[in-house]
């Protein structure tokens, strides 16, 4: 099953279908999610019910949209952020005429990485878009999205996804269990985590940070693992936080937990963490994922994480 046809069939889109329909749809949409792959499928799904005159359709505009191919779809940014030229570039396309249609779409995914400066420029043509033109944009932290941009959008909040509907797209993979434990009710990272091949290998080598590495000799042997698996930063420390959260409920007699396969490990190991060391690595993550933000090499971010938190757990004794 696609990950856009799964979307098709969610709470959410069929709100915004069912606003489409009625021709009530506002022409400045914000799509507002933590799953970035998400909101930006279903803003092509949007895009395609515009391009349909209101209706959901599998035909050729359809197609072309999700193949992103439709002469009245124009994506950005180009490159990873919105830049100032980018929005000139929008401005200017929105008072050309339609190619196959009658309608033009703007998708601006992940706006609140942009510019602020490119962000104001698009202040005029969000509150006035030209006859029949829709701009769509998407959004990880709204609070990075200028509140002057925000008055002027329909906000739509997407929730996260059953999680039958998420085993049902990833029935047959190796990894289900693991995948639904991480992905936390978000289809896009779901799609993401399926795709890493060796995910079990990172996650082991990521847990047994906390659960095995107990001396300053052990911290080449797992920093190795980690350096090796440093394209997947961002997981290693999302599996260390999520971590962090089970051992604080295993403490704390708490039953839900996100990684329920590897409790007993986690058991084992919580008389080894107090809450004050559980605070403290929660800083140390913190100072590793801002030293990535500012272009750190990763080897050095990663070697100086494991003896902080060897250095924590004696300190924190």
């Amino acid at each position: 099953m696609e990950i856009i046809d799964v979307i098709s069939k969610t709470k959410d889109f069929n709100i915004i279908l069912k606003e489409a329909q009625k021709g009530s749809l506002s022409k400045s949409i914000l799509l507002i999610s933590k799953d970035n792959l998400y909101s930006f499928d279903m803003a092509r799904l949007i895009a395609s019910i515009i391009l349909n005159n209101g209706e959901f359709i599998d035909n050729e505009n359809y197609l072309r949209v999700v193949a992103n191919s439709h002469p009245d779809l124009k994506i950005y940014p180009q490159k990873d952020k919105l830049l100032v030229s980018d929005s000139e570039e929008i401005v200017f396309e929105s008072y050309a005429s339609p190619i196959q249609g009658d309608k033009k779409v703007f998708i601006i995914k992940d706006f609140d990485n942009s510019m602020e400066s490119a962000q104001n420029k698009l202040l005029k043509l969000l509150e006035e878009p030209p006859k029949n033109v829709f701009i769509i944009l998407t959004c990880t932290n709204i609070n990075l999205v200028l509140p002057t941009i925000r008055s002027r959008c329909n906000k739509f909040e997407l929730g996260k996804i059953n999680e039958n509907v998420i085993k049902d797209f990833l029935k047959g993979e190796e990894n289900e269990q693991l995948i639904l434990s991480l992905c936390d009710g978000y289809l896009g990272r779901a799609e993401k985590l399926s795709k890493i091949k060796n995910l079990t290998s990172i996650f082991q080598s990521t847990i047994s940070v906390l659960t095995k590495m107990s001396s300053s000799k052990d911290v080449l042997f797992y920093a190795k693992d980690l350096i090796n698996n440093s394209q997947y930063f961002d997981l290693i420390m999302e599996i260390l936080s999520i971590a962090l959260e089970d051992i604080i409920a295993i403490k704390n007699n708490i039953p839900i937990l996100r990684l329920p396969q590897i409790k007993d490990e986690f058991i084992k190991i919580k008389d080894n963490y107090t809450m004050k060391a559980i605070c403290e690595l929660q800083k140390v993550f913190d100072k590793a994922v801002k030293e990535k933000f500012y272009n750190v090499n990763r080897t050095t971010i990663l070697e100086n994480m494991l003896l902080n938190i060897l250095e924590v757990k004696f300190i924190c004794k």
